[in-house]
């Protein structure tokens, strides 16, 4: 179990918005994290530490947060770390549903041919051949071969 606190330990409001930091005695501004990047930072340092339900519990409190377009990127990322979470607890139903949902969402941000959905694709594959579903994989290896060849 990891030591870090639970995600309801938390305050729930963060009033700055950007903070100063100093680097090598020079005072630069730097944007304070959301709420949501926070939970998800603790959310994959309990999972490094090896504490799957922690981490799908700060996952999970991170997808609560407010939908922010801006966010997409970080919506996605987090989808893809709690469906990893979930498949290291074995619920590999939840963690196929999950990369889907990061897949809709990168697809609607990038584009339904973007580099950048590879990994997802790859790990489709994986949770999809784990699932006794070789089809579904099939289909997600052969849309990762087209957007490698047009890369």
């Amino acid at each position: 179990s990891s030591d870090l606190p639970g995600p309801d330990a938390l305050p729930a409001i963060h009033l700055c918005l950007i903070r100063p930091l100093v680097l090598l005695g020079v005072a630069v501004m730097a944007a304070a994290k959301s709420k949501a990047q926070v939970m998800a930072d603790l959310g994959l340092e309990c999972f490094k530490k090896g504490d799957s339900e922690k981490a799908i519990s700060f996952f999970e409190k991170a997808l609560e947060q407010p939908e922010d377009q801006a966010e997409a990127e970080l919506r996605a990322t987090v989808m893809m770390n709690l469906a990893v979470a979930k498949g290291a607890t074995g619920d590999m139903a939840a963690a196929a549903a999950l990369l889907e949902k990061a897949l809709g969402v990168q697809e609607a941000a990038l584009g339904p041919n973007h580099v950048d959905l590879l990994e997802t694709l790859q790990n489709l594959i994986v949770v999809h051949s784990k699932l006794g579903q070789p089809d579904k994989a099939a289909a997600f290896m052969q849309r990762a071969g087209e957007i490698e060849a047009a890369a």
